[in-house]
């Protein structure tokens, strides 16, 4: 039985090279993969009147199907089976809902640069909320 692998996906310089170290590892990753992308969209929610927020919510998943159909294509060319996942939320929030929804046994995801240390203490960030509430293995890059 081939383990259940999520990757939580953006646009950012980091999960780009986090992907490209995956294809360039096909050889010991399981075809089937899980990509997760979610839409942060806390902050627009907050700002827009009740009646806007359905308009908001169907953009926003226009848009993360988008950005994930674009990710997948890579991983597609390289022969791997990837099912899309797409989550409107908070990335940590929804990365952990995910998991346990799906039964993941590991998450590879990248870590952006510039946070550790204080900041990461202070404000924290998605990786280490993700760390701290799954209990399957993480591989960060």
């Amino acid at each position: 039985m081939t383990p259940r692998v999520l990757i939580p996906v953006d646009e950012s310089d980091t999960a780009q090279q986090t992907l490209e170290s995956i294809i360039g590892n096909k050889d010991l990753m399981p075809r089937e993969l899980f990509l997760l992308h979610v839409v942060d969209i806390h902050l627009a929610q907050r700002l827009v009147p009740d009646i806007q927020k359905s308009m908001i919510n169907d953009a926003a998943r226009k848009s993360g199907t988008r950005i994930l159909e674009k990710l997948a294509k890579p991983f597609q060319d390289a022969g791997f089976e990837p099912k899309l996942l797409l989550e409107l939320g908070t990335p940590g929030e929804a990365i952990v809902k995910v998991v346990e929804e799906q039964n993941i046994e590991l998450v590879i995801i990248g870590r952006h640069p510039g946070g550790g240390g204080l900041h990461d203490v202070m404000f924290g960030s998605v990786t280490n909320q993700v760390i701290r509430a799954i209990k399957c293995p993480v591989l960060l890059f």
